[in-house]
């Protein structure tokens, strides 16, 4: 110690009983708050943060309990969907007859020796007993190849037209086309 003083540990080991139980209830209490400070002041951090998550999921529990309730019934949903699949029957897409088409479109392009660079969806629509199937082809290929391509599809066994032609130059032509298919829709007489 400063000063020229210091403890006398033989008086403290041989002091008397009661100096020696507050010294230990002393060090006891000590390491005690030290313990509690070490333990649970942390822990108090982590519940505060748990507290504030639980807080937030009860928020977003009421959030998705009102956005259920606001939610139209079952058999009000289950209406809806026939009436928009009535409507919409008639511009059925049948993928039977459009994936044999595509196989020909394919076929005639390979055979022809055209490189298919883009087919878009098809485009449907009615126009009387007929379902029009509109696709986007775009296609590189030279002059002969685009004339094979076009004799090709003149051979075929349905019935096709092509519309919006155009053609890009360079060694080999671009060609952007509309080839449609004419289907007679079912139960029509």
């Amino acid at each position: 110690m400063t000063g020229g003083t210091q403890i006398n540990w033989r008086h403290v080991v041989f002091a008397p009983l009661w100096l020696r139980h507050t010294i230990m209830t002393f060090v006891w209490i000590l390491a005690g708050f030290w313990g509690w400070y070490l333990l649970v002041i942390p822990l108090t951090e982590v519940n505060q943060q748990l507290q504030m998550q639980l807080e937030k999921a009860e928020q977003h529990a009421e959030l998705y309990q009102q956005q259920w309730l606001s939610l139209p019934e079952k058999e009000q949903l289950k209406t809806q969907i026939e009436q928009a699949e009535n409507e919409l029957q008639l511009y059925q897409y049948q993928p039977g007859n459009g994936a044999g088409f595509i196989r020909a479109i394919t076929g005639y392009l390979s055979a022809s020796g055209c490189r298919l660079i883009d087919m878009g969806p098809p485009s449907v629509s009615q126009q009387g007993v007929l379902t029009l199937y509109d696709w986007q082809l775009k296609v590189s290929a030279d002059y002969f190849q685009f004339a094979e391509l076009i004799r090709l599809l003149n051979s075929g066994t349905s019935l096709t037209t092509i519309s919006r032609l155009t053609l890009d130059g360079g060694p080999y032509l671009t060609i952007n086309m509309t080839v449609r298919l004419y289907q007679l829709n079912q139960g029509a007489s």
